[in-house]
C-alpha cells in the first residue's frame, strides 16, 4: 500500500512539473513610437520603464508594435536572454514601424519567420490596401519549444487606425494566412488591432476561415485582472475605448490568466497602451 500511495504521488509531481512547464507567459504591448512631440512621455523618458518591465516580468514570449528602428535596437540589446524578429513596414527591412516578436531563447529555437503585408498583395514591401494611409504588417516566427517537443506560432500585428474597411480586411487576410501558415499547430496572435469587440473587424476575425481563433479574454478561467481598456493616451482619464489590444489564441487553449497591466513610474507612463499579459497553456 505504500509503494502504491508513493507511485501515485510521483506521478502527480511528474504531471505538476510538465503543466509548469508547458505553461507560457505573453505580453502584447504597443509602446508608442519614437515622437519628440510627446513632451514628457516620449521615448527617451519612457524607455527604461519599458525594458525594465519586460526585464522584471520574463515572459516566454512578447510582442511589440509601433517600434521603429533606434526603440527595436535598444530594448533587443538589453535583453540579452531573448532572440527576436523585426521588419520595418516600408521596406521589409529597417524602414517604418515594426511589429516585432521576442523569445525566451533557453525555451524555444527559431525554426521560421516572415512578414506579411495586409493588403491585396502580402508579399509586396510597403504596400497598403482598403483605406489604410500606412502599410500595416503582419510578423511571425515559427518556434521550436524545448520543454514541450511541439512547434508554435507566433503572430504579431498593428491593424489600421484610421480606416474600418481596412481593419474588417485586415482581418480576413489574417484569419487565413494564420490557416495557411500554421496549419493545425498551436498559434498565438498578439497586437494592437484598433478595433472594439462588438466591431465588424472583431467578429471577422474570430469567424473567419480558420474558425479556430479565440480571444484569450473571454475563455479565461477567472475573473480579469486589473481595467478592461488598454488604451491611455498619456492621461489618467477614462476614455471608454475599451479593449483595442488582444492576445488571440487556438482553440483548445486554456488561459490561466489575463490582465490589463498600468505601468507608470511617477507621472510617466509606460506607453499610450497599457500591457496585456496572458498566462496560457496550449492544447
Amino acid at each position: 500500500m505504500r509503494v502504491f500511495r508513493f507511485t501515485i504521488l510521483i506521478s502527480l509531481l511528474v504531471l505538476s512539473a510538465c503543466k509548469d512547464k508547458s505553461r507560457l507567459d505573453v505580453i502584447s504591448l504597443n509602446v508608442r513610437f519614437d515622437n519628440p512631440a510627446d513632451g514628457a512621455n516620449d521615448w527617451m523618458a519612457r524607455r527604461d520603464i519599458i525594458a525594465g518591465f519586460l526585464i522584471d516580468e520574463q515572459a516566454e514570449l512578447f510582442a511589440l508594435q509601433e517600434v521603429l528602428w533606434n526603440q527595436y535596437e535598444y530594448i533587443d540589446s538589453l535583453l540579452g536572454a531573448y532572440g527576436s524578429v523585426a521588419a520595418g513596414r516600408s521596406d521589409g527591412l529597417k524602414a517604418g514601424e515594426m511589429t516585432p516578436v521576442f523569445y525566451n531563447k533557453e525555451r524555444f529555437d527559431l525554426i521560421d519567420h516572415n512578414t506579411f503585408w495586409l493588403s491585396e498583395t502580402p508579399s509586396v514591401p510597403g504596400s497598403k490596401g482598403w483605406g489604410a494611409v500606412l502599410p500595416r504588417i503582419v510578423t511571425w516566427a515559427n518556434l521550436f519549444d524545448n520543454f514541450t517537443g511541439n512547434e508554435l506560432y507566433f503572430f504579431n500585428t498593428h491593424f489600421s487606425h484610421m480606416s474600418d474597411s481596412a481593419r474588417i480586411m485586415s482581418a480576413r487576410i489574417l484569419s487565413r494566412q494564420v490557416e495557411l501558415i500554421a496549419g493545425d499547430r498551436n498559434f498565438i496572435i498578439c497586437g494592437d488591432f484598433n478595433m472594439r469587440p462588438d466591431s465588424k473587424a472583431y467578429k471577422e476575425l474570430l469567424s473567419g476561415d480558420s474558425n479556430t481563433i479565440n480571444d484569450s479574454f473571454n475563455i479565461l478561467e477567472r475573473e480579469i485582472i486589473g481595467p478592461v481598456d488598454t488604451y491611455n493616451g498619456f492621461t489618467d482619464v477614462e476614455l471608454e475605448s475599451d479593449r483595442i489590444d488582444y492576445i488571440f489564441v487556438k482553440e483548445g487553449t486554456v488561459v490561466y490568466t489575463h490582465e490589463t497591466l498600468k505601468i507608470k513610474k511617477d507621472s510617466i507612463f509606460i506607453s499610450d497602451h497599457w500591457p496585456v499579459r496572458s498566462s496560457l497553456l496550449l492544447k
